[in-house]
């Protein structure tokens, strides 16, 4: 019989995230950083609470003038997209697919890094 892959199999175990308090341009400067299209929100407790991505840097990029001082809480997109570690990849792809395509159709030059 074969092995069903899982999330888990197929995901990073080591995750930037930034906290619902993270200041724009801590967020941004950690998305240059690592790479990263999107980066996870997390509240308090350590739940994972939005999604902050290219997508959310559309206003600034048109020109919408975005506060320094907002927020990963105020900009974040939410609720965030989750699925659990051990699902299946063919249960979790229409989410994934979903989330992806959102992403990258803000920045097609980012489509091959998640």
């Amino acid at each position: 019989m074969q092995h069903l892959r899982t999330v888990n199999d197929m995901t990073t175990h080591a995750v930037v995230a930034v906290d619902r308090g993270a200041a724009f341009p801590n967020i941004v400067e950690s998305m240059q950083q690592w790479r990263i299209g999107a980066l996870p929100v997390v509240a308090d407790d350590g739940c994972g609470a939005g999604v902050f991505s290219g997508a959310d840097l559309l206003p600034r990029a048109q020109g919408v003038d975005v506060p320094r001082s907002d927020t990963a809480g105020r900009l974040m997109t939410a609720p965030a997209a989750t699925v659990t570690r051990d699902g299946t990849l063919a249960g979790a792809a229409p989410e994934a697919v979903d989330v992806t395509v959102r992403v990258n159709a803000d920045n097609p030059r980012e489509g091959d890094r998640r």
